[in-house]
This record gives structure tokens, C-alpha cells and sequence, in this order.
């Protein structure tokens, strides 16, 4: 039977943590043990967790980390984990029912590495989703593929998710998504409202070195290209117009694109300036990941 992987952290709030816990003990009987891995040093983190009284759960305690790297952390937690099919879950995401069945339904069809998509809201719990954005905050993995590949490449410290995806392609494994979605409840990338867009856009100015490590490692998938592709054509065109003015029209078409993918007018916009922003950022990124080479 899998076991399932939570990573608790010094900033978790202890609601979400309770909500996290309490959807994966309601599925007990889908899975082995429910490993725990408390790096908080909180005593009521600890607390809320040793509250439950199910045998399945194994509370591991650990040091909290001088700097957040959530590839080391997965890297650390899997050494606790003995069986080949790991659910890994976030401690502010809610798994729905039947969730982690379906998950290792999917990885029992050898499928290296599958996730359910998050929903931030009730009303997108139930509907599908056409994106391809894999995260390892509601997924399953093949633990020893997992090791083949010598575990997480830490230097992919906020990007881990995405470094398996691709790493996993290009080595010719089966990843795909698990239909149903996750309810996550810290909304923080939502990109619901202006302020969380903007949010969300300055992140960006640091994520794509990453991305550019991915480039130069060989590992770019066409699903990401797209996104850089299609926001920097808005700088070019810019570019262009103000050389000569009648190219601005080439607009039309690129807003058209945004509007048909986003679905509507409000998706599009909020969108739009996290996009731009990790656009503008690639040249960083590229000279961050060529001075980690």
C-alpha cells in the first residue's frame, strides 16, 4: 500500500494543517503509514500533530531549515519512506475523496509521476482542468525512479516540482495529470484579484532562473517555452512599434491567443503581469543559472 509523504514548516498555520490532516486520515484505509516530517520547532505544530490518535501517522521531527529548499526537504523525507508508491501532500492542501486512489491509480498504469491540479476555490473543485502544471503538493511518485534518478537536484530549491517533470520526460517516463483536483487553501498564487496578480508577478522576477537551469541543464519541455514565447512576443512587439508604428497591430492576434487560452477577459488580465514579469526577468535567470554551472 503507498504511503503518504506531508512536509510541515515554521510558517504553516495551524487550521489548514488540522483541515490537511484530518482529509488524509479520512482515507485511511487507500493507504500504509502517513508520514509526517515536522521541521517547525513549534511546540503547538507538534502539538496539533501528536492530538491525532491514528497509528498510521509517523510524527518526524527535524531541525527547521536556515534556507528554504524544498527540493533537500522532499530529498530528506523520502529516506523515511519504504514503499514504492508516495503520495505526497502539502499541509495546506485538502486531498478530496478518493483522491489518493485515484492518484495511485494512475501511477499503477507505469506512470512515473502523476498530481491532480489545485482548485482555490468550491466552484473549481468540480470543474476540469486543460492546463499542464504539475506540483508535487497533491501527487504520486514511483519512489524508485525517484532513486534512480539520485533523488531531487537540490539546486532546484523552489523549482522541484517542475525539475521532475521535465527530467522525467526527457529520460522517457510516463508523467501525466490525475483527473480531479486538490482544494488548496492558501491562495497565495491564485492570482484571484490585482493585489495577488502583483504578488504573484514579483515572484516571478526570481523564478525564472530556474526555468533558464532547466535550459541549460537540457531539460526544457515545449509546455514552458510556450510561456516565455508568447509574453516576451509583447516586448518585441513594443519594440517594434515604436520603430515603426503600424506594427502595433500585431497585438490583435497575440491578445486574441491570451483571451482563447484564459477563457475570459478577467483570467486573461490577471495573468498577464506575472507572465510579463517572468518574461522581462529571463536575462537574470539566464546569468544566475550559467554562474551555477
Amino acid at each position: 500500500m503507498p504511503e503518504v509523504l506531508m512536509p510541515v514548516g515554521p510558517k504553516d498555520r495551524i487550521d489548514w494543517l488540522k483541515r490537511a490532516i484530518t482529509a488524509v486520515l479520512e482515507e485511511s484505509e487507500s493507504f500504509n503509514k502517513f508520514i509526517i516530517y515536522d521541521n517547525s520547532e513549534r511546540n503547538d505544530i507538534s502539538e496539533t500533530i501528536d492530538s491525532f490518535s491514528s497509528n498510521k501517522i509517523i510524527h518526524i521531527k527535524d531541525k527547521r531549515m536556515k534556507k528554504i529548499n524544498m527540493a533537500s526537504l522532499r530529498n530528506k523525507m523520502l529516506k523515511y519512506a519504504a514503499e514504492r508508491e508516495i503520495i505526497m501532500l502539502d499541509s495546506d492542501v485538502i486531498i478530496p475523496k478518493k483522491g489518493i486512489q485515484k492518484l495511485v491509480a494512475t501511477l499503477n498504469k507505469g506512470v512515473a509521476m502523476t498530481w491532480m491540479h489545485y482548485a482555490y476555490s468550491e466552484d473549481e473543485l468540480n470543474k476540469p482542468s486543460n492546463e499542464e502544471n504539475p506540483n508535487l503538493g497533491c501527487a504520486s511518485v514511483d519512489l524508485e525512479v525517484i532513486k534512480k534518478l539520485g533523488y531531487f537536484d537540490e539546486r532546484y530549491e523552489r523549482d522541484e516540482d517542475v525539475w521532475l517533470y521535465a527530467k522525467l520526460k526527457k529520460l522517457g517516463f510516463k508523467v501525466v495529470k490525475t483527473d480531479g483536483r486538490c482544494f488548496h487553501l492558501n491562495k497565495v498564487h491564485a492570482r484571484l484579484d490585482f493585489k495577488s496578480s502583483l504578488e504573484e508577478a514579483k515572484r516571478n522576477l526570481w523564478r525564472s532562473k530556474y526555468d533558464m537551469m532547466l535550459v541549460l541543464d537540457g531539460l526544457t519541455d515545449p509546455t514552458f517555452a510556450t510561456s516565455y514565447a508568447y509574453f516576451g512576443s509583447y516586448y518585441i512587439v513594443g519594440i517594434l512599434g515604436a520603430l515603426y508604428l503600424p506594427l502595433f497591430v500585431l497585438y490583435i492576434p497575440i491578445i486574441g491567443v491570451g483571451l482563447w487560452y484564459y477563457k475570459n477577459l478577467k483570467k486573461y488580465l490577471l495573468n498577464l503581469l506575472p507572465g510579463l514579469s517572468l518574461a522581462i526577468s529571463s536575462p537574470y535567470g539566464f546569468f544566475y543559472a550559467l554562474k551555477r554551472r
